[in-house]
């Protein structure tokens, strides 16, 4: 996506002109499509965060999986971290310039990890899953993908986006302790 791609090199700063210089067409063009520049980051945002709940709808609504696989293949689900890298490292323009988008990413990110979320809590029903506090849960998944998408963290630590998501997910889906031998 041309706009992401603008908006990676230069964040909000980007211009409806570097836009149409990559698009290889005018401004006006690009105007036919946009009535703004905050148009052109929501749509982009939407874009984004679109992809991503599309295929983790997909793993949540096939009927033929069972819970903990389910719970297993939306952790491998790794969305663009390209694309959404790109969006949080701009929270702070967001919150400076484009307050509403500032809020539209947070609700996006805020809500990212309900579907698993819903499926440990299905699991727990069940009893298929170890009680945990949810919330607790919740909050740990976001504040490491923040993290993981943070580029001053990860050169930090030398550790990639893929890397630390699949870290996480062994963390959360088998746990510390090894299993006592019987």
């Amino acid at each position: 996506m041309k706009i992401l791609k603008c908006f990676g090199a230069k964040g909000t700063r980007f211009t409806t002109e570097d836009l149409a210089r990559e698009l290889g067409t005018s401004k006006r063009t690009v105007y036919t499509y946009f009535s703004s520049k905050e148009e052109m980051i929501e749509k982009t945002i939407d874009f984004v965060f679109s992809q991503i709940i599309q295929s983790d709808t997909e793993i949540l609504e096939d009927a033929g999986l069972p819970v903990q696989e389910k719970i297993r293949l939306y952790f491998q689900n790794i969305p663009d971290a390209y694309s959404i890298g790109t969006i949080i490292r701009h929270m702070d323009d967001f919150q400076r310039y484009y307050p509403r988008l500032y809020e539209k990413v947070n609700h996006h990110l805020d809500r990212i990890w309900d579907g698993v979320i819903e499926l440990v809590e299905e699991g727990m029903n069940r009893g298929e899953l170890h009680k945990v506090d949810t919330v607790i849960l919740k909050l740990m998944l976001n504040e490491t993908l923040k993290k993981l998408l943070d580029y001053e963290f990860i050169a930090g630590h030398q550790v990639s986006f893929e890397s630390g998501i699949k870290a996480m997910s062994d963390i959360v889906l088998y746990g510390l302790i090894k299993a006592e031998p019987l």
